[in-house]
């Protein structure tokens, strides 16, 4: 390969072009080409002829192949639709012939070149006119005049040609008009093929390649999306040849009608309708400075000159005034001149003065700011210490923490919710609330804390854990607005052990209820026996009927203080009962009487 020297050595005019003027000279010279001498009509309607009426009537899809990467003409956007300058004029041709338009999509402009060589597409979307495609496609009007640019990095002289880049490194499309151009007219320049444009404005931006070749509007829409802000343009590529600098739909060479019918269809678009179209896809970009930088430094460098010669001439008036001056006029200017001197050194040093005074007070001003700087640092420390130590009291209580938004999505949590549920940190990031609190999407809970609820909700619940195990929990919520944005504060209480005991102790009070009743009956049961046996004892007339009658009192009396044991009982369940409301139901008495 050919070893290049630097650009800077080129040797050519100083000004450069305005980028803004090129785009707008470009544009209004999309007004000036036509397809024929006549203007194009403002009538929607094509006149056709009854040989391309049938033509129509047998082909209704065409299958059009973009390039696509050369926005704003064509491109392929992430979501596979085809947009850009031709997208939108064969949109207004297929509405207009009641065509549809298939669209085939190809990894780079080669591979379209292949398809319409092989005749398995019909119409490439934006082409430049040039002999040297001849052998396989044919050209509908051009619809947009685009001469190719040399786009340079902004260091690099202006108003150049492909004759400067003789022994150049530069950056040409694979397959672009521009890559035939330098291979069959310009040998002497060494290509450097790139697959898209973006890469080979990149080559230039990082000084891999010398220059781009390539449109104007093609090159702005990249330089504007990739941020290249130290390209400009350095020159217009002129060819004798001026159909090189014409883009068209470019049709396979065996389908003419295809031509003509595309060609009576453009004319039929008013240019208002162009106008549209194309103010929507071009955008100004690449401006270089409007004064060239060595032009700027030349025009200093003039003005510079001309102060030097200006300064001299008065000097030399002033010291010929002064020669022929009176001596003593010179001596009373000499003194006034110190006197002047003096003022002004007395007036500096008072502005000195103040200046330092200012400097003083500035300063001063500053140390208070500084202290408070630090004052605020400070005190960010001592709450940041806090609000950690509220963060480790937060993990090391017992109570599950949660908190979530209105939706229901975990933001954060407690560390003992990952203890407790056997989740991990990323599984409940990624986890909404619902999943472990089903009551949590109820009616009741959510729609009460949506507005900031001054109070707690409470209910109880089970949370489901990983395992698949259920949990009951007592859930506290609260809601409060955090950054414009409601936050909800779950806590929830494993009440496992408490659920326990209230069984333990449902199942006491139970058992207590039926010892009572047993008391009862079996109070009923001796009483009614022992006053048989108190009858027969008195009828008894003997000493053995004394004796039966001392132990039935003994025994009377034990009745009389199992059945005091059993009022003190009674009172006893009727005051839990009053103070434990979740105690299972009283069982029914039967009445007795004492005797």
């Amino acid at each position: 390969m050919r070893r290049t020297t630097p650009m800077n050595s080129y040797t050519s005019p100083l000004r450069s072009f305005s980028l803004r003027f090129l785009v707008l000279v470009a544009f209004f010279g999309i007004m000036t080409i036509s397809g024929g001498a006549d203007a194009p009509s403002s009538d929607p309607l094509v006149p056709l002829t009854p040989h391309e009426q049938e033509w129509l009537s047998t082909h209704q899809v065409l299958r059009v192949c973009p390039d696509p990467s050369y926005p704003p003409f064509e491109l392929i956007t992430p979501d596979g639709s085809y947009e850009g300058i031709s997208a939108d004029l064969l949109r207004v041709i297929a509405n207009r012939l009641g065509l549809t338009l298939e669209i085939i999509s190809c990894k780079n402009w080669s591979q379209c070149i292949e398809k319409i060589q092989n005749r398995e597409v019909d119409i490439l979307g934006a082409v430049y006119i040039s002999d040297l495609r001849n052998a396989y496609l044919l050209y509908s009007t051009p619809y947009y005049s685009a001469p190719l640019y040399i786009i340079t990095k902004n260091t690099v002289p202006s108003d150049l040609t492909l004759s400067d880049l003789d022994g150049r490194a530069v950056a040409v499309v694979n397959g672009y008009t521009a890559h035939l151009l330098l291979k069959e007219k310009y040998p002497t320049v060494n290509p450097i093929v790139v697959s898209d444009i973006p890469e080979g404005l990149e080559k230039v931006a990082f000084g891999s390649a010398d220059a781009y070749l390539g449109d104007l509007a093609t090159a702005s829409y990249y330089t504007e999306k990739l941020g290249l802000v130290n390209l400009k343009v350095s020159g217009e590529v002129k060819t004798p040849d001026q159909t090189l600098q014409h883009l068209a739909f470019g049709i396979r060479s065996d389908q003419p009608t295809l031509v003509s019918i595309l060609n009576k269809t453009l004319q039929s678009i008013s240019e208002k309708e162009k106008k549209v179209i194309f103010s929507r896809w071009i955008p100004p970009s690449l401006t270089p400075p409007l004064v060239s930088t060595h032009l700027l430094l030349a025009t200093a460098g003039i003005v510079a000159f001309c102060l030097i010669i200006i300064g001299t001439f008065f000097i030399w008036n002033r010291s010929l005034r002064t020669a022929v001056a009176e001596k003593t006029n010179q001596l009373v200017e000499e003194l006034e001149e110190k006197k002047r001197i003096l003022v002004e050194l007395e007036q500096k040093n008072t502005e000195l003065s103040g200046a330092y005074e200012q400097l003083a007070a500035t300063e001063e001003e500053l140390k208070q700011q500084y202290y408070q700087l630090a004052d605020k640092q400070e005190e960010l420390r001592s709450r940041e210490e806090r609000l950690r130590q509220v963060r480790f009291s937060i993990d090391q209580s017992h109570d599950l923490i949660f908190w979530i938004s209105l939706d229901g999505t975990i933001r954060d949590f407690s560390n003992r919710v990952l203890s407790t549920l056997g989740f991990t940190k990323e599984e409940l990031i990624s986890m909404n609330m619902s999943a472990i609190d089903q009551e949590l999407s109820s009616e009741y809970a959510m729609l009460k804390c949506e507005t900031s609820c001054p109070v707690p909700v409470r209910y109880e619940t089970e949370f489901l854990t990983k395992s698949g195990e259920k949990l009951p929990m007592e859930v506290s919520l609260i809601s409060y607005e955090y950054a414009d944005e409601t936050i909800i504060l779950l806590s929830a209480r494993d009440i496992r052990e408490r659920k326990m005991m209230e069984e333990l102790k449902r199942g006491a009070f139970t058992q207590i209820d039926k010892n009572i009743e047993q008391f009862a009956i079996l109070n009923d049961q001796i009483r009614n026996p022992l006053t048989l046996l108190m009858i027969y004892a008195e009828e008894m007339d003997s000493p053995d009927g004394e004796k039966i009658l001392e132990q039935i009192n003994r025994i009377d009396q034990l009745v009389d203080r199992l059945d005091r044991g059993l009022l003190e009982s009674e009172k006893v369940r009727r005051f839990l009962r009053k103070y434990y409301h979740d105690l299972p139901a009283e069982i029914p008495r039967n009445n007795h009487n004492d005797r």
